[in-house]
């Protein structure tokens, strides 16, 4: 009996040991190590952020080994100009793979930078934007493909031209071609258009799919940018159109075919 009672407590002590080196082996990288200070600063950061209208329009697609990220920055007064920008990608898995990627403004509002990550899988980004008094963060995960493999990311979107409507409006969607259920960058381009913000309705000829809306907001002269889902149909049809309205001048439709 002694025996037995002894052998219970070494199995508990044993499986206490290993919880504990566990624990202690364990990643971490997801946890806010300074909880506090980041709750307080947050609710002040998502003010400013709301005040200022801060957009980023951030990629669909990511790759194993090197590749490019590029974020679009921009605020109600347009692109964000000036503004220092770090990339953190964090293995789920495990700590070995974290790596940060400090990125450049190339263009008015578009920051990116030449990624490597190591290897395929889910990966949690976090997008650090520290501009005056705004200081914005997306957190976000993704599936990384293996090179070569995966959503066609390098795929380079063409201007969509209206198949009715005012003739002048040219529309880009990406990633392109444009998969369903994921959230995709609307491009308005509306030559010497200043009025007040356009939109685009999503939906499908012949079909009422519901109110799929998508908001748009100036990002530099006569062009507009916005992010929206179009939604997968039951039917399987991937047909789909986008009806841009430009306040003042009119609707123009645009057609396309959804990748899945």
């Amino acid at each position: 009996m002694k025996r037995l009672i002894a052998g219970i407590f070494a199995l508990f002590g044993a499986l206490i040991a290993g919880t504990v080196w566990i624990a202690h082996r364990s990643f971490d990288g997801l946890v806010e190590r300074n909880y506090y200070q980041a709750a307080v600063a947050e609710f002040p950061g998502r003010e400013e952020e709301a005040r200022l209208r801060f957009r980023a329009v951030l990629p669909g697609d990511y790759r194993a080994g090197r590749s490019r990220f590029a974020a679009e920055l921009s605020t109600s007064a347009g692109p964000l100009r000036g503004a220092r920008a770090t990339l953190a990608a964090m293995r789920i898995s495990g700590t070995g793979s974290d790596r940060e990627f400090p990125l450049r403004e190339e263009s008015p509002g578009v920051y990116a930078a030449e990624l490597f990550l190591p290897a395929a899988g889910e990966w949690m980004f976090s997008l650090a934007v520290d501009s005056g008094k705004l200081h914005a963060r997306r957190r976000w995960t993704a599936t990384a493909h293996p090179d070569g493999t995966g959503p066609a990311a390098d795929v380079i979107p063409v201007p969509l031209r209206p198949t009715s409507g005012i003739p002048e409006p040219t529309l880009t969607i990406s990633p392109w071609p444009p998969p369903g259920m994921r959230e995709l960058s609307f491009t308005a381009d509306i030559p010497g258009y200043e009025g007040p913000a356009p939109f685009i309705e999503l939906s499908m000829r012949g079909m009422d799919m519901g109110r799929n809306r998508v908001d748009l907001a100036r990002f530099a002269a006569g062009r507009y940018r916005g992010t929206g889902v179009a939604v997968r149909c039951p039917s399987g049809r991937k047909d789909r159109e986008a009806t841009l309205t430009v306040p003042g001048r009119g609707k123009a439709e645009f057609r396309f075919e959804l990748a899945d």
